[in-house]
């Protein structure tokens, strides 16, 4: 799960260890045993980055199916309704059209001023109608543990 590959990481990376150590540090100074905030969270950039980029690197759920309600055209194609796709999330998350370095850990990649991954190309939580419900307290528990 998630929490075990930011642990196998963090190991692995005792700089990246070292920032995040020195971001948490500097959000909750002297006080460590105070109930972490909304704003602790948002504040936890750092944190958050490499959240983001375990979940790119070892995507959880690395395939989301969708299956036409009606017929449709997708791509120039034309599709019959009940057609079946499989997206392949990890083939995404390691495509070098989208990331640079993409097999590379760089939890940096998400801290330059203004980067937005390419749309549709970070599926951490699906998307769409269908988006997890519960990201935001996934997201939540990911950063107090």
């Amino acid at each position: 799960n998630t929490i075990s590959f930011i642990i196998y990481y963090l190991a692995r990376y005792p700089d990246v260890k070292k920032k995040m150590l020195n971001e948490i540090d500097r959000t909750f100074q002297d006080d460590k045993t105070r109930p972490i905030t909304e704003n602790d969270i948002h504040n936890l950039k750092y944190c958050e980055a490499i959240v983001k980029e375990v979940s790119r690197i070892f995507t959880i759920v690395n395939t989301l199916q969708r299956c036409l309600d009606n017929n449709n055209e997708i791509g120039g194609y034309q599709w019959p309704a009940e057609t079946m796709f499989r997206i392949n999330i990890d083939a995404i998350h390691h495509n070098e059209e989208y990331w640079e370095e993409p097999n590379k850990f760089n939890p940096d990649r998400w801290m330059v001023e203004g980067f937005e991954p390419k749309k549709n190309s970070f599926i951490m939580f699906g998307g769409g109608l269908r988006v997890c419900p519960g990201r935001k307290l996934a997201m939540i528990e990911l950063f107090c543990l």
